[in-house]
Formats: structure tokens, sequence, C-alpha cells
């Protein structure tokens, strides 16, 4: 018998909505690299294709996330995802939307 683990993926990948299904697998893989308190800091989370877009109303830490973008994308590939990331968009400030 199959683990759960390995046959999910499959059917999922031949659900309807599975470029929804993907993005969300994509956004929930983010939140959990960044862990329980970081998450609460981003207002938008957004993937378009390769590129996952994040918005956050702190300076310091949309810093930090330009500055480790290649080990985070690196991470987040090493995690089961559905398709690559291939960049990282970060944006700060109130209000302002994360989008490719």
């Amino acid at each position: 018998m199959d683990k759960l683990g390995k046959v999910l993926p499959r059917v999922l990948a031949r659900q309807p909505n599975n470029r929804q299904i993907a993005e969300l697998r994509i956004r929930l893989a983010f939140l959990e690299l960044m862990g329980p308190q970081l998450a609460t800091n981003f207002q938008e989370i957004t993937v378009r294709g390769g590129t996952l877009a994040v918005a956050t109303d702190n300076p310091a830490l949309a810093h930090q996330l330009r500055l480790d973008a290649g080990g985070l994308i690196s991470r987040l590939n090493a995690m089961v995802l559905p398709r690559p990331v291939r960049a990282l968009k970060v944006r700060s400030g109130r209000g302002r939307a994360a989008g490719p």
C-alpha cells in the first residue's frame, strides 16, 4: 500500500482546480518555512508562474527576505512542491499589494 504522501500529489495533479491547489501549497510551504512568528507579518502572498510575491509592512523583514531570497528559494524547492519557485519578489509598506 502506498503512503498518503506519495499518492496525494498525483491525485491533486488530476483535480480541475490544479493551478489554485498548486499555488496554495506553495503559499503554505512559504509560511511553514517562515515559522509561526514571522508568518503573521505577511499581508499578501501570491504565486504567478514561478514567482512568489510577498508583501509585508515590516521593512526590516522585507530587507532580510531580499538578502536571503536565493537560500529561501532553494529551501522551498527542497520541499515537496507541485512546481519550482524561480523568483521571490518582496514589497514593503502598508497598503501595497504583492504582485509581479
